[in-house]
């Protein structure tokens, strides 16, 4: 029996059926067998349409997730009724997500208690805060993270940005512009990552490991030379202080651009991350001192969106939800109003049943009504 299969980030990704008893098992264990062997990434099950799974499946998963951590891979599991999620979540070795929302947002971004750790952690009191970390590649000890409160400051959408910012919940003349600052950058070397999670960082409890993979770190440092010579192009950067706080628009957009260079340059295994390249490209646009690297940057973020269409088995549901504002925000100031409401219709038709998405809907309302 095989199972309708495809890759979700470093997961492969199986849709069981409405049941998954010890009949599906037994017609399963073959196509399993020539994907343990044929496949090397991480497995996931999508439960969303099933309705029950038995004491015979949650051995086979068991039996499964043993061979998978001889390969140091991993097993998960999204959606279904919060019976299966239960009965699941009751082996402790399984990642179990309630939703495909959730489980596709645990390998895009920092997992988000790891975060609320890392901020309760960091130094200083106030809503902004930072991080004393060392850098996954070339280990200098002394680079720096920065952090907001996010029960102060929340992502919102602004008239004045395509993707969100983040902003204080109130009027604040003290609050900061937070996009200046979520790039972290060794001034050794150069590597630049929004990921604090891949750098390495130091509490007075001990150190949290770069959880940065070694295949990145090996293809990030074949690519050292390219990196520097970036960023010593422009002014001030080789001063240690370039990248401190206050962070100049400078320097807020060479931070940028590292992060854009370090995304097209980690490991060969899979295509880019086209997502935050265009995160970082929308950016750069906030932060260029000239006309023209706007323009090259906005183009640029325009190819690698429609580049996310072209390829969208490789990102995730609220990416490509993402992807689709983000679109309609380019079209609408563009005046191709036309193009933009033809990519809302299929924003609604196939994300406009999903709760976690109901803000991006009312984000593309917004931005055609306006």
């Amino acid at each position: 029996m095989n199972l309708p299969k495809r890759v979700r980030g470093h997961y492969m990704c199986y849709e069981i059926d409405t049941e998954f008893t010890s009949v599906q098992v037994l017609k399963s264990k073959p196509f399993f067998s020539d994907e343990m062997k044929d496949i090397r990434l991480d497995m996931a099950f999508d439960l969303r349409n099933t309705k029950r799974v038995d004491g015979a499946a949650v051995t086979f998963f068991k039996n499964l997730h043993e061979q998978l951590q001889k390969g140091k891979r991993k097993i998960a599991f999204f959606g279904g009724p919060q019976e299966i999620q239960e009965q699941l979540a009751s082996v402790s070795s399984f990642l179990v997500y309630s939703s495909i929302v959730e489980f596709e947002r645990d390998f895009h971004e920092i997992n988000p208690e790891l975060n609320r750790t890392f901020f309760r952690l960091s130094e200083g009191r106030g809503n902004f805060r930072t991080l004393k970390m060392i850098c996954p590649l070339c280990f200098f000890e002394d680079v720096s993270g920065f952090m907001v409160d996010e029960e102060y400051y929340r992502l919102t959408w602004s008239d004045n940005e395509i993707v969100p910012v983040y902003e204080p919940l109130e009027p604040d003349q003290n609050s900061i512009d937070f996009s200046c600052y979520q790039v972290a950058v060794c001034p050794k070397c150069f590597y630049a990552s929004t990921r604090l999670d891949w750098f390495t960082v130091i509490f007075p409890e001990g150190c949290y490991e770069s959880h940065l993979t070694p295949e990145n770190k090996a293809k990030l440092s074949n690519s050292a030379a390219q990196r520097r010579a970036l960023a010593v192009s422009y002014d001030g950067v080789d001063d240690n202080s370039f990248f401190r706080m206050p962070r100049e628009k400078s320097a807020s957009y060479v931070s940028w651009l590292l992060n854009e260079f370090n995304l097209k340059h980690m490991n060969d295994q899979q295509p880019a991350d086209g997502f935050d390249i265009v995160v970082s490209n929308f950016m750069m646009c906030k932060f260029a001192a000239k006309e023209v690297e706007i323009d090259s940057h906005m183009h640029a973020a325009h190819a690698w969106l429609y580049g996310i269409m072209d390829n969208r088995e490789y990102y995730s549901t609220l990416r490509l939800a993402k992807t689709y504002v983000y679109l309609i925000s380019v079209l609408v100031a563009q005046d191709k109003i036309g193009d933009a409401r033809k990519l809302y219709r299929e924003l609604e038709k196939d994300y406009g049943g999903m709760e976690d998405c109901k803000y991006l809907i009312n984000r593309a309302q917004h931005l055609l009504l306006n």
